[in-house]
């Protein structure tokens, strides 16, 4: 004679609830992608070879560790803001067909210095751009 119980329950788990919870997931990120505004504008570079005459007349423009500036053409040099902005004004208005300028800061410098150049560039219109090392 047989005693044992005959009506066991399984431990399977239904798959039909996790495909309707995958559906409605799916459905919620197509709606809410369709639904997002636009991030930040990127100015992303053009796919001719005018890189080159863009890098040349960028002007490169750091801070060092000691918190001084320093221009492209001469690493050695050090200046302080109120001597190196007098030359920064003189080297961008020679450059009227691109206002660019790149601003590199050291790791060890404090970046007040640096955001005293963007704020420079901001108040000139130019366009900063930011390397940072």
């Amino acid at each position: 004679m047989d005693l044992g119980r005959r009506n066991r329950v399984k431990a399977e788990g239904g798959m039909s609830s996790m495909t309707d919870l995958v559906f409605l997931l799916l459905i919620f990120f197509i709606i809410m992608s369709t639904m997002a505004e636009p991030g930040i504008p990127v100015d992303l570079p053009d796919g001719n070879n005018s890189k080159n005459t863009k890098e040349n007349s960028t002007l490169n423009v750091g801070v060092n560790a000691n918190n001084m500036y320093v221009l492209q053409e001469d690493f050695e040099t050090e200046y302080t803001y109120e001597e190196i902005e007098p030359l920064i004004m003189a080297k961008m208005a020679e450059n009227l067909e691109n206002k660019n300028i790149k601003i590199s800061g050291d790791r060890n410098a404090d970046y007040e210095f640096v955001f005293q150049l963007i704020a420079l560039s901001k108040k000139n219109k130019w366009k900063p751009i930011l390397v940072f090392k």
